[in-house]
């Protein structure tokens, strides 16, 4: 049975075509393309009123206290956001069908867990080892290849993942109990990396940091994120990483005003020297 380390090399083999592939994957792919689209384009997507094994590690608190507290502030997703999370979907399916041709013992897709009474999904488990799949931007790609992302994690992952690990303790599935790895696709070019972490320290804090996150969503809202410079050289401020994507935004800072350059929109706050790009001006 092959091992978790040679995982990206066995899955580049079977795409360059020696062997693995076969009907049963197919019909395991075209089986799962095909749930995934039924739950993505069935209906309305509700938005989420609970916390989850993904979301305990968002930096962001007050964001987890909109979720529970004022779900319905939420925005909707939209045709454009709602196609490109579609696109990751397919991604990360296909790398798992990939990963059953090379092989390797994939099982667990999708498991319910649950940890101090909170829910979650895991992505799968293979050879005994709990994997988070994502696909990524360049950008990010490379964080997950430098092995960085402790340094640089503005969706909380180690968090999310540490959750998925620590919720599969008692499960026979997983063989490995203390780490966990991130198997991720490059958006634009098909390219993988394995990304590995022992997460030792971060089990034996979890309780506390699941108990400390259904105390706050009970209690009053948390404080906004500080903004940031818009760059080094400029007096403006804008909204972050993770305040520009977050689902609130226009709740939580109704004040921040949206400009378009070339590389996407730019969420300004204070506005010392007015931007020579387009503003999209607020609807409401």
């Amino acid at each position: 049975m092959p091992e978790v380390s040679t995982l990206v090399q066995d899955i580049y083999k079977v795409v360059d075509g020696q062997g693995g592939w076969d009907e049963t994957v197919t019909k395991y792919l075209a089986d799962n393309i095909s749930k995934v689209a039924s739950e993505r384009f069935s209906g309305e997507e509700t938005p989420r009123d609970t916390l989850s094994l993904s979301g305990i590690g968002k930096p962001c608190e007050r964001e987890l206290w909109y979720r529970v507290n004022n779900s319905d502030k939420s925005a909707p997703l939209g045709p454009e956001t709602k196609g490109t999370f579609f696109y990751g979907d397919l991604l990360e399916s296909l790398v798992i069908a990939l990963a059953r041709a090379a092989g390797h013992d994939v099982q667990g897709e999708q498991d319910v867990l649950y940890a101090h009474g909170i829910k979650g999904h895991r992505d799968c488990v293979i050879d005994g080892m709990t994997i988070d799949v994502k696909s990524a931007s360049s950008y990010s790609f490379q964080k997950f290849a430098d092995n960085s992302l402790r340094e640089n994690d503005p969706f909380g992952y180690i968090s999310q993942l540490s959750s998925y690990v620590y919720a599969g303790q008692d499960d026979p599935l997983v063989t490995n109990k203390t780490e966990g790895a991130f198997l991720v696709v490059k958006k634009d070019r098909f390219k993988l990396c394995l990304d590995k972490y022992d997460f030792t320290e971060e089990l034996q804090r979890k309780e506390q940091e699941i108990e400390g996150k259904k105390a706050m969503v009970l209690g009053n809202i948390p404080g906004r994120m500080p903004t940031v410079p818009q760059s080094k050289t400029s007096s403006n401020t804008k909204l972050d990483t993770i305040c520009s994507y977050c689902s609130f935004r226009e709740h939580c800072w109704p004040e921040a005003r949206t400009f378009i350059y070339s590389n996407g929109p730019v969420f300004l706050v204070d506005v010392v020297k007015e931007p020579n790009v387009p503003e999209v001006k607020p609807i409401w």
